[in-house]
């Protein structure tokens, strides 16, 4: 996918997402002057129930530190109207800094002081009171920033969406645009390279012709590969699906791949039962995982080193079409990264090969597309066995 100029303005009449702001405590405080100790419950009282909203009233000492909180509850059980303050103060409430996102206000709540949700809490500003927060409003201000960053991922993703229809669309248009002057060029680099219409002076000439063709048909794998990627990941890749000669499928494969192996000087090999079971699957993709899984094996496996395609029927019913190559192999990490499209491993052996790092990620998504699933099994230098596993409902 080509990623646009961050430098240039967004397309006309596409929204532009603002992330949310982060909501923090100061918003709840309720700026409600806070009482002395020594202040008669009767008017706490007074005040609180002049402000149904405000759960508690802070109190402070003279010198602006907070002393406690008196709630609503603590107050009805004050039987004498005169008592203080301090007499019906929880001395140690939940303080918050001003500061404090409202999901770190609730986790604190939570873990802390469950009661704070009913009896509120008090929010300091540079450690000094602020206000009073409450339950209500914490939840209300929560729900609201829920409401507001749903709305944006919502946006988000519909946005994705179009942005993959849009890439799958220019891949499907571009791939036949650019399949018809290439299918010439290798067409008449083929002719030159037989020589159809006469010798050719200079056989380095020859030479160049079969470079191109075989530049062509690489461009070629690639870009149906891309096609096939950008299709898969948007779920719209469809199966032609038959029942399948999986051995033929497996024999030919190999000997497609036997003049490559034996340039590289590595042995190809099969370990295939006389008779397998039909295979209910889309030909042309099963043949396009085993030449993918063959192709990575061969490029990653030093000289005089061997590749081997292996078939076996599983006691679930499942049928294991594997390829083991006795080559570098991987670290988790670089699995993880030969997993992704376009994912290349940073190895002395991979640099010296040519490829896009989109076989194997589309080959996983071909075998999951048939519900199955790829194996792997590798570790630095014990070689890799690549496994494609479909389901007993597919066999037979």
């Amino acid at each position: 996918m080509l990623d646009p100029d961050p430098t240039s303005p967004a397309p006309s009449g596409a929204p532009e997402t603002e992330a949310a702001p982060v909501l923090i405590a100061a918003l709840l405080a309720v700026r409600e002057p806070p009482v002395g100790p020594d202040a008669p419950c009767r008017a706490v009282r007074s005040r609180l129930d002049a402000q149904p909203a405000l759960p508690s009233l802070a109190v402070t000492a003279e010198d602006g530190r907070v002393l406690g909180l008196v709630d609503r509850l603590a107050l009805a059980g004050v039987a004498d109207p005169e008592a203080p303050a301090r007499a019906a103060m929880n001395p140690d409430p939940l303080l918050v800094d001003a500061d404090l996102p409202l999901c770190e206000v609730a986790r604190r709540i939570m873990q802390e002081k469950p009661g704070a949700l009913a009896s509120g809490f008090v929010i300091l500003e540079d450690g000094r009171y602020l206000g009073v927060g409450s339950g209500v409003d914490l939840l209300a201000r929560t729900d609201e920033q829920i409401i507001q960053r749903t709305r944006q991922l919502d946006e988000a993703l519909r946005a994705a969406e179009r942005a993959n229809r849009a890439k799958t669309a220019f891949f499907a248009c571009m791939s036949h645009e650019i399949r018809t002057p290439l299918n010439a060029m290798m067409g008449f680099a083929e002719l030159l390279e037989q020589e159809v219409l006469g010798p050719i002076a200079n056989p380095l000439y020859r030479d160049y012709a079969r470079d191109i063709a075989e530049s062509g048909r690489y461009l070629m794998d690639l870009i149906n590969d891309l096609l096939d990627l950008s299709k898969a990941e948007a779920g719209r890749l469809e199966l032609a699906e038959s029942a399948v000669d999986v051995l033929r499928v497996a024999v030919g494969s190999v000997r497609l791949l036997s003049d490559r192996a034996g340039r590289a000087r590595v042995g190809i090999d099969t370990d295939l039962p006389p008779k397998l079971p039909a295979l209910r699957a889309d030909e042309r993709k099963v043949r396009q995982m085993l030449l993918n899984l063959l192709s990575n094996a061969v490029k990653f496996t030093p000289p005089d080193g061997v590749v081997t395609l292996n078939g076996r029927m599983a006691a679930d019913g499942t049928l294991c079409l594997s390829v083991h190559d006795t080559g570098i192999g991987m670290t988790a990490d670089e699995l993880e990264k030969a997993l992704e499209p376009w994912g290349q491993i940073d190895s002395a052996l991979g640099r010296n090969h040519i490829g896009t790092g989109l076989g194997l990620p589309l080959t996983k998504r071909l075998v999951e597309l048939h519900g199955g699933r790829l194996d792997i099994d590798t570790a630095p230098d014990r070689g890799t066995t690549m496994t494609l596993v479909f389901p007993a409902e597919r066999v037979g």
